[in-house]
């Protein structure tokens, strides 16, 4: 299921885009798991929420095995009390062995998102506003809204975007 609201595509890309930035700390937040060598790459893949359940688990399990224990997935990890070049390196190779985590099918694809948020960058220059064309591949980052950016006009322009990419 796509978002409705191409400002929803935004938000979740620049929040994307600051954790890439983040790195080891996303994954270190999102992720409690890791496997072990039995059972790496037997990932569900017919469902979501069991994938990701199942590779965090092993994600974390990994971790630990590798030092890093990083609690309670539901909570932030405190790294300054890790070696982050360290944390670095069992990260990547915990990764490497446990894999990617799952993609949830219903979100919206990378280039589903850049026309998306082309045609909202095209609504708002027509609403009047200097915005920009996000550029492909840099992760969507998009102009901030100011105090003088109407949120109606920021609605209309999202609901113009989603329909006219959605079609």
């Amino acid at each position: 299921m796509r978002s409705t609201l191409p400002t929803r595509n935004i938000r979740r890309t620049v929040v994307s885009s600051v954790a890439a930035a983040a790195g080891v700390l996303l994954l270190l937040g999102l992720t409690a798991c890791s496997p072990s060598a039995d059972t790496a790459g037997e990932l569900k893949t017919d469902d979501y929420e069991t994938s990701i359940v199942d590779w965090r688990q092993k994600m974390d399990d990994c971790m630990k095995e590798a030092g890093f224990d990083l609690g309670d997935p539901s909570t932030p990890v405190d790294t300054s009390q890790f070696d982050m070049d360290a944390l670095n390196r069992a990260s990547a190779a915990c990764t490497t062995k446990v894999g990617e985590p799952p993609v949830d099918p219903n979100q919206p694809t990378e280039d589903e998102m850049f026309d998306t948020q082309l045609a909202f960058a095209k609504c708002m220059r027509e609403a009047g506003y200097d915005y920009p064309d996000p550029v492909k591949g840099s992760g969507g980052m998009s102009a901030a809204f100011g105090s003088d950016v109407d949120p109606n006009v920021v609605d209309t322009c999202s609901a113009t975007a989603e329909k006219e990419t959605s079609k």
